[in-house]
This record gives structure tokens, sequence and C-alpha cells, in this order.
């Protein structure tokens, strides 16, 4: 508690010896480590009375933080469980729908007069083919 090195305790004493004199010295040495061992008990009590008096509410907060993390532990992995739910059906539906939507691409031929020349386009006469798309859902 006081922090003294032996070197301070000597010096205490030799001047505590001049101080008191050699006849008074033990009996007042005594009497401070009966008062240093009553202020340890008395300080050692009051310890035991705290902890003793604030030990039931903190046991009692200590297990209500316990229910609160429990219930938002459960409640962030029900969250993030549903939202990995809600990203693979999104996923799934978006390339779904990217492979229904990719069109390939037709061949619409069109016909070519034998005796036109290829240089002049305004003998070219596209034939347009009219095809259905047939939509499976």
């Amino acid at each position: 508690m006081f922090n003294f090195s032996g070197s301070e305790i000597i010096f205490l004493l030799i001047l505590g010896l001049v101080v008191l004199g050699p006849e008074k010295l033990p009996p007042v040495l005594r009497k401070m480590g009966q008062m240093y061992g009553q202020f340890k008990r008395i300080t050692g009590d009051a310890q035991s009375e705290l902890r003793g008096a604030f030990a039931e509410p903190l046991r009692d907060m200590q297990k209500a933080a316990n229910e609160y993390k429990t219930v938002f532990t459960d409640a962030s992995k029900q969250v993030e469980s549903e939202f990995n739910d809600a990203a693979s059906v999104f996923s799934q539906t978006a390339t779904q729908e990217q492979q229904d939507s990719v069109i390939e691409p037709l061949f619409i031929p069109y016909e070519v007069e034998q005796s036109a020349s290829l240089n002049d386009d305004s003998t070219l006469e596209p034939t347009i083919i009219e095809y259905e798309i047939k939509e499976d859902k």
C-alpha cells in the first residue's frame, strides 16, 4: 500500500529512534502495526461488502446483456440467411432471364437475279421470310 523500500524503512526506524528514544519506540511501533492491521481489516471488509452488495445486480445485468446478445446474434443470422436466399433467387432469376432473352441471329435470305451485276444495288430485292417465336413459359 505504501510501497516503502528497505532503505526507507531503516531510515524511518532510525528517525523514530532519535525522536522517540529507545524506551518509547517499541510500543509506538507495536501500536502502529495494530492500527495498520485494523485499517487493512476495515478496508477488506468494506471491499467484500461492496462486492456483495453489487454482485447480484451485476449478475442480473450480465445475464440480461447475454440474452440481448443472443437475440441480436440470432436475428443477425436470420437476416443474413434471408439475404443470401434472396440473393441466390435473384441470381437464378437473372441467369434464367438472360438465357431466355438470348435470341440467336437468324439468317434472312434474299434472292438475287442471275442476270444482275453485283455492283447494281437496284436489282437486289430482299425477300422477307416471316417466322414465329415460340415462348416457353
